[in-house]
């Protein structure tokens, strides 16, 4: 129910009924659509975490009850898989990680490796390193769009094909 949720003709609350409805005739399920809602919520929040742990170097393996269901799920969604995480070397122990936040908004910070000193880059080389980076975040971006937009003339294609069909 992705494009449902996407679209504005329904409300939330209204997809996350027919939800409910739909448990309740498949599996008994007793509980409302809030409790399907806040429930889904949770479950995104913990594999979210789970996957953040996984990205980092150095951390243990984690997993969740249902990651592999939550993994098909939510496995292209860039709130959860940032489209692009990059990860620059600024001094021993240091990298500056960029990608999307848990806000949906995209930066960077530093992470700093436990019992590590902060070494300094020179200013230039920084400079170097962040320009290069925001290039090819650039560039990634650019190329991400235009394959949005071959995708959405390839819908509108199907879409005027099926709409011809129908007229005749």
């Amino acid at each position: 129910m992705d494009s449902e949720f996407a679209s504005k003709k329904k409300t939330h609350k209204a997809l996350w009924k027919e939800i409910s409805v739909k448990l309740k005739e498949i599996h008994n399920f007793t509980g409302d659509w809030f409790q399907c809602q806040s429930k889904f919520n949770k479950l995104t929040a913990k594999y979210k975490a789970v996957e953040d742990a996984n990205r980092k170097s150095g951390e243990k393996r984690r997993s969740m009850e249902f990651h592999s269901e939550m993994m098909e799920v939510m496995g292209d969604d860039p709130k959860i898989t940032p489209l692009k995480t990059v990860s620059v070397g600024v001094g021993k122990g240091v990298n500056v990680v960029c990608g999307e936040k848990d806000d949906g908004e995209k930066g960077c910070e530093i992470v700093k490796a436990r019992g590590e000193r902060e070494k300094k880059a020179s200013k230039r080389k920084r400079e170097d390193e962040l320009f290069e980076l925001l290039t090819e975040v650039r560039d990634d971006r650019r190329r991400f769009q235009e394959e949005q937009v071959r995708m959405n003339e390839r819908k509108l294609e199907i879409m005027e094909r099926l709409v011809s069909l129908f007229d005749r």
